[in-house]
């Protein structure tokens, strides 16, 4: 009896994992793309399509070498949007997503702007982090910039040294980095003050540079007392003092006012991407103080910011981000993605407020810079406070001022303060989306 108790078991066990492999293979496997089905080497045999820019030039394509071909990337910065295609280590990004299409000859053409891209990812150096840079009318991603990054043409070469990185070349910071907003969420805390009719634009706040919420101390950077302030100018200046106050009185509708940016959800865009972290609900006076500067729980990632801001600088609309404008070639008709609305978070005239009051931050306070007087503008910085190591240092910004055009989101991870790394880098970028550096 025992023996046929484990000849049954055995062939129970059996079945299950006979079960779980034909599950895997025909419900879950990418059989056009798995290494082990042996018609997926021929891929390699045949050229593929071209990715081209917003300006048609190539971003990546295919060159015979010997009996395949090697796909080659004009830049190494690419693989964050685009993945790579290679016939040892697979595919990933854009080059997985659209590889029917390719596969098939077929065109891919981006919104990315690839002189933008190599300006974002040379300004950015060695320093760990993103940059995002939008159109804010259209949701246009003109540059998507993680770093470090792998490159797409040696991979091969450097494999073992991208295992080996403790620094994760192979994350996509923009789409999957999570981190601390900091102050780069005030505009949103503002705008629904003065939508609930908590403060206005010129209400005065007293700010001695700290307070006491609960017996925990809510303090500004470096205990700066700004004295009596509007409120505006609160968000120029940043004062942890006037916004911690602000959180607190609008308690969970602070929460609901994140969410209806995105924030702690992920965002319909071409990419896979993180939702982040945004509480169900306030703890205390004290957290809600935190969420209310940036801290606390609340996770997001530099695509949600990039999104954010632009929604601010669109009079209050936000729209769906894309990266892939369209697809031509073949024997299909051609496939245009059309810019897309995806809801109205503000009317015009409250958007408007929280532009004038981040112009003034830009004019005369935290995001301020003087390397770049020529240039119009509004932003707000973020200095997101770490238990270990430097501060991750944040800025985003629209420009021009009076009719915004593009919009940017720096992440420099444990970079420092805002105002003082980040702010120089966005601007820069700013510059260059518009022109103005030629």
């Amino acid at each position: 009896m025992a023996l046929a108790r484990k000849a049954f078991l055995s062939l129970a066990v059996l079945y299950c994992m006979l079960f779980v492999s034909l599950t895997y293979w025909q419900v879950f496997a990418d059989l056009d793309t798995h290494p082990a089905n042996p018609r997926y080497y021929q891929i390699f045999e045949k050229d593929r399509g071209v990715i081209y820019d917003r300006k048609g030039i190539p971003l990546a394509w295919s060159e015979l070498d010997g009996a395949s071909y090697t796909r080659i990337y004009a830049a190494a910065g690419l693989s964050p949007t685009l993945g790579y295609f290679h016939p040892r280590y697979g595919l990933t990004g854009l080059e997985r997503l659209y590889h029917e299409d390719l596969n098939l000859g077929r065109s891919l053409i981006t919104t990315l702007d690839l002189d933008l891209q190599k300006t974002a990812a040379q300004l950015l150096g060695d320093q760990v982090g993103a940059v995002v840079v939008m159109r804010p009318s259209t949701g246009e991603i003109l540059a998507l910039v993680s770093s470090p990054a792998v490159d797409g043409n040696l991979l091969g070469a450097n494999w073992s040294d991208y295992l080996n990185d403790e620094r994760s070349p192979f994350l996509n910071r923009v789409t999957h980095g999570l981190y601390p907003p900091g102050s780069t969420v005030k505009p949103i805390v503002y705008g629904t003050a003065l939508l609930t009719g908590l403060t206005e634009s010129s209400t005065l706040w007293e700010d001695q540079g700290s307070l006491l919420i609960q017996n925990r101390s809510i303090s500004n950077f470096g205990n700066k007392a700004h004295g009596s302030i509007p409120t505006d100018r609160a968000l120029a200046l940043s004062s942890n003092v006037v916004f911690a106050q602000l959180a607190v009185s609008l308690g969970d509708r602070l929460l609901e006012a994140y969410r209806s940016f995105g924030l702690g959800s992920s965002l319909v865009f071409d990419l896979e991407n993180q939702g982040g972290h945004c509480p169900v609900t306030i703890a205390s006076d004290y957290d809600a103080a935190q969420l209310g500067i940036g801290q606390g729980k609340l996770l997001v990632t530099p695509l949600q910011m990039a999104c954010l801001v632009s929604t601010i600088a669109n009079d209050g609309v936000m729209m769906r981000p894309f990266v892939v404008w369209e697809l031509r070639g073949g024997l299909r008709m051609r496939q245009i993605i059309r810019p897309q609305s995806m809801n109205s978070v503000w009317e015009a005239s409250l958007a408007q407020e929280i532009q004038k009051a981040m112009v003034l931050a830009a004019r005369e306070g935290t995001a301020k810079t003087n390397t770049d007087l020529d240039l119009d503008y509004g932003g707000k910085t973020g200095t997101a406070q770490m238990a270990l190591g430097r501060d991750h240092a944040w800025f985003i910004g629209f420009a021009p001022a009076a009719k915004p055009e593009v919009t940017v989101a720096v992440l420099m991870e444990h970079g420092g303060t805002g105002s003082q790394v980040a702010v120089p880098l966005g601007t820069k970028l700013l510059k260059a989306a518009l022109g103005l550096d030629e």
